[in-house]
């Protein structure tokens, strides 16, 4: 089961413990969520000219909302059922705004991505980095306002994993997310009609466009395909009632869920692959790496290596 089917439990809170290949699932996709995005944020903050390149802000958000998701909950999780129940609140507020975040912040790309090939001549006048901060600013305090609202009809009882919150209220949580992600979906729809139906560009100059729009479609799609059938499985739920929570609908539930955790890890692998500034300055830094463990491994073996006496033909005493 998962956080999202505890929380929404307002008659039969209950336990659960963990399989050690459940526990091994969650601290892994935890250990390399927290590895690549760490990687991703690195990179964005050292080297990233936000001014120059505004949206990447919006990619610092997405990244800084799935790190804290794989430290605080894929790497916890196993063990939540031990943690005081003063922490189960702030818990859920953290999880729960951080989901939302990386998804409202999915549509900020595709409205930016937008407005991009609209307005090419005049994207800069629109788009910059100080009204994107502003943005950002109201999207993770809105978010946390929404959550502390949610999180306030959260009772706790005895710990993190027996709570109940009315599920009238929490429905609004799985909205969220299904609006947030058909709306992204739906925008790099237009973004791609849009960028083939133009005429003007040459074809050099539409293959370069088509590669810049990569990051955002690939990005899309896999929200798409990872996070939505799990909120749509669960709104469908909510509608449905206990008749429709059978095995197979606790089975489909149970693996999209872990394929929504998998999409959180792999977020981060998708910004490296698809966005060459990143692609770039990871192979840079692995270049680095084995230039110096080489020339580390040459000096110590040159420190090892013994010293031959030079050789001296030896003399005749027949010549």
């Amino acid at each position: 089961m998962n956080s999202t089917e505890v929380v929404a439990n307002a008659t039969k809170p209950f336990d659960e413990s963990f399989t050690l290949g459940e526990t091994a699932f969650y601290v892994s996709c935890g250990v390399v969520g927290t590895l690549f995005n760490s990687i991703v944020l690195w990179i964005a903050l050292r080297y990233i000219n936000t001014e120059d390149k505004p949206r990447q802000i919006i990619v610092i958000n997405m990244t800084v909302a799935d790190l804290l998701m794989c430290i605080v909950y894929m790497k916890t999780r196993p063990w939540l059922k031990y943690f005081d129940p003063h922490l189960c609140h702030p818990y859920y507020l953290i999880i729960w705004t951080c989901q939302m975040c990386s998804c409202l912040n999915l549509v900020w790309l595709n409205v930016d991505k937008l407005i991009y090939i609209q307005f090419p001549l005049h994207y800069y006048q629109i788009v910059n980095r100080t009204r994107l901060l502003w943005v950002s600013a109201a999207t993770w305090i809105g978010l946390i306002a929404l959550n502390i609202a949610l999180v306030s009809f959260l009772q706790v009882n005895g710990s993190c994993l027996r709570t109940m919150l009315n599920p009238y209220v929490y429905i609004l949580n799985p909205i969220f997310y299904v609006v947030m992600i058909i709306t992204s979906f739906s925008l790099s729809a237009l973004i791609y009609c849009i960028a083939h139906n133009l005429t003007h560009m040459e074809e050099r100059q539409r293959s370069k466009l088509f590669r810049r729009l990569f990051f955002l479609f690939s990005s899309t799609l896999w929200t798409f395909f990872t996070c939505l059938p799990y909120r749509l499985l669960y709104l469908f739920s909510s509608f449905c009632g206990e008749y429709c929570r059978n095995s197979a609908y606790h089975f489909a539930t149970t693996l999209f869920f872990r394929l929504l955790i998998v999409g959180i890890m792999i977020n981060p692998v998708i910004t490296i692959w698809t966005q060459r500034i990143y692609r770039l300055r990871l192979m840079r830094l692995f270049g680095r790496i084995r230039e110096n463990s080489s020339t580390e491994v040459l000096m110590v073996s040159n420190h090892r290596a013994p010293e031959r006496q030079p050789e001296h033909t030896p003399l005749r005493c027949d010549m």
